[in-house]
């Protein structure tokens, strides 16, 4: 029996690059039966996974939208300076981006178990243990908690505490979760990366964008190890769409949204020309 699972890596405000490629593959009726996200493909995972359908791809855009004109470019560097001198450990609280998220969700949908129509995993890390965790695996589990794990990108968010636990960004281990869709038995994926394969094309100056680019450069090998996993699978069940666009574009920059989602939907439909899926 075929088993479709879409798996969508970690990238920020480029995030909005994966909602344009779910909208191509969803209108030509490429539906999942399992979504895998990690850090902002975890939002997009479990916001699809509430309506599986070209339907709510489109709610998913709709929110982008929405979304990217009340976060706009906006940073507040005294309030980040601040924690940094105070020995917080991140720049950025996260009591906001709890808020937003809270808003987007139905009230009927909190745990894996309200999610009937897909399965859906989130990928985080243990802080204690430094191994890969999967949110999902367990029903009872909060969706909530679990995205705010999985996008607490280490310095710029506080490790998020969950039942005992820390857990940081699920990118710091592996930022596109092949294995996780391997192993909930997919026989097909479509593997949709916005992360930094072309890291090393960028001079970094500055703290923070130190640490990105060391990040970029872990991230980049661990798709190696991720490819290893898919090798039961045939080579054409594999689908891997990389999208190279907006590189240069800051991670706090949501400005770019609408162009970034039109993109988005170009590389997939051109994806799915030359592999004659359309």
């Amino acid at each position: 029996m075929k088993k479709v699972a879409f798996v969508l890596s970690g990238g920020a405000n480029r995030g909005a690059l994966e909602v344009g490629v779910l909208l191509a593959l969803m209108e030509h009726n490429i539906q999942p039966q399992i979504l895998v996200g990690t850090s902002v493909g975890a939002i997009n995972a479990a916001l699809l996974a509430i309506n599986p359908t070209a339907e709510g791809a489109r709610h998913l855009e709709k929110i982008w939208r929405e979304a990217s004109k009340k976060v706009g470019v906006r940073r507040d560097y005294i309030s980040a300076m601040w924690r940094l001198i105070t020995g917080k450990s991140s720049l950025y609280d996260s009591k906001k981006l709890r808020e937003l998220l809270e808003s987007f969700f139905p009230q009927d949908v909190r745990q894996f178990s309200d999610i009937k129509s897909v399965e859906l995993y989130i990928t985080s890390v243990d802080l204690s243990s430094g191994e890969l965790y999967v949110f999902g695996r367990d029903r009872s589990e909060s969706i909530l908690d679990a995205i705010m794990a999985s996008a607490a990108l280490p310095i710029l968010l506080v490790p998020w505490k969950y039942e005992g636990r820390q857990y940081v960004d699920g990118g710091v281990v592996s930022d596109l979760p092949m294995r996780v869709a391997v192993d909930a038995g997919a026989t097909e994926l479509y593997a949709i990366d916005i992360g930094p394969l072309q890291f090393a094309k960028r001079v970094p100056r500055g703290m923070l964008r130190v640490v990105a680019q060391t990040i970029d450069a872990v991230i980049s090998h661990q798709l190696v190890n991720e490819y290893n996993w898919t090798s039961k699978l045939p080579r054409d069940a594999i689908h891997h769409i990389y999208i190279e666009a907006f590189e240069n574009v800051r991670i706090w920059d949501f400005g770019h949204t609408a162009d970034m989602i039109a993109k988005g939907r170009e590389v997939g439909l051109e994806y799915l020309r030359q592999h004659g899926l359309i």
